[in-house]
């Protein structure tokens, strides 16, 4: 069995290529390659790790991932609850093959925001409803006309730049080997299998072939945050799934379903996070 790389390939021989997922076919590893990646979500929920940074996705949603930036997507889950299809549609640009469409005065705006790109993006819901519908082109036609809905698109990310919200955390720009990233990789994807468990940092190291302290150590230096913190983020991210999806009778339950003990520790560690309590973010979100 071949194992899981964390840095990937995407082949093709052109200047894009393009990748749909559905369903189970959801790469959910943390991974990086060297194409930058446009990613339209077509249908369905989840979890966007970029970095060190999770954030909720909705259908509709447009993101633009800088060439090396680790990265995953996760569906949302709920255990005992119909599974929800996810559906992805990623084009991958390949920006060293482009160099010489850069050079043509029409591209230079284009070429000039890719190439510069400080950090990944999301693009605001009112402007992604203008890029879906190439992603839909894209996956019908062939040949010149395919190539032409690419440009368009490309141009219609330039046009939106300055509305693309940054999905970098402010903190340093985290940089992996191959091992490392793969070490990582594994403890995430472990991470979302069992969120709503009890989580043993013990466990964790194992499975990564360390000690905890040891363990602990290697997980702040290669994404800045504490194991416990980062897992905190991710519970705290899938409870506010569930609060604003309605998809949970109260808050109590939301906690539980998250893997916290009691509530009172998840209101405490809710506030940190989010800077609100749960309830005062449901009024806030109209629920």
């Amino acid at each position: 069995m071949e194992p899981i790389r964390f840095t990937v390939p995407v082949y093709g021989e052109g200047v894009f290529a393009t990748l749909e997922n559905i369903g189970s076919s959801l790469y959910g590893y943390y991974h990086r390659h060297t194409e930058l990646q446009v990613t339209c979500v077509v249908q369905g929920r989840g979890t966007i790790v970029v970095g060190n940074v999770a954030q909720s996705f909705q259908q509709g949603d447009v993101f633009i991932l800088r060439p090396d930036e680790p990265h995953m997507f996760t569906k949302y889950e709920e255990p005992g609850v119909y599974d929800e299809t996810v559906r992805l549609v990623h084009v991958f640009v390949h920006l060293e093959r482009m160099e010489k469409l850069f050079v043509i005065p029409e591209f230079d705006q284009v070429g000039r925001y890719l190439i510069g790109l400080d950090a990944s993006k999301r693009v605001r819901a009112e402007h992604a409803r203008d890029l879906q519908p190439f992603f839909r082109e894209l996956s019908t036609k062939s040949g010149i006309p395919r190539f032409v809905e690419f440009i368009s698109m490309l141009h219609t990310l330039t046009q939106h730049r300055y509305e693309a919200e940054s999905l970098y955390s402010g903190a340093r720009k985290i940089s992996y080997s191959d091992k490392d990233g793969a070490r990582i990789s594994a403890v995430y994807k472990y991470t979302f299998d069992h969120l709503h468990e009890d989580i043993a940092i013990a466990d964790v190291a194992s499975l990564v072939h360390m000690t905890s302290s040891s363990f602990c150590k290697f997980f702040k230096k290669h994404t800045t945050k504490t194991y416990v913190g980062f897992l905190n983020e991710l519970r705290i991210e899938k409870a506010c799934q569930l609060l604003i999806n309605r998809r949970t009778e109260s808050v109590a339950e939301a906690a539980f379903q998250v893997g916290f003990k009691n509530a009172v520790h998840f209101n405490r560690v809710f506030k940190q996070i989010m800077q609100v309590s749960p309830r005062l973010y449901l009024q806030q979100h109209g629920v």
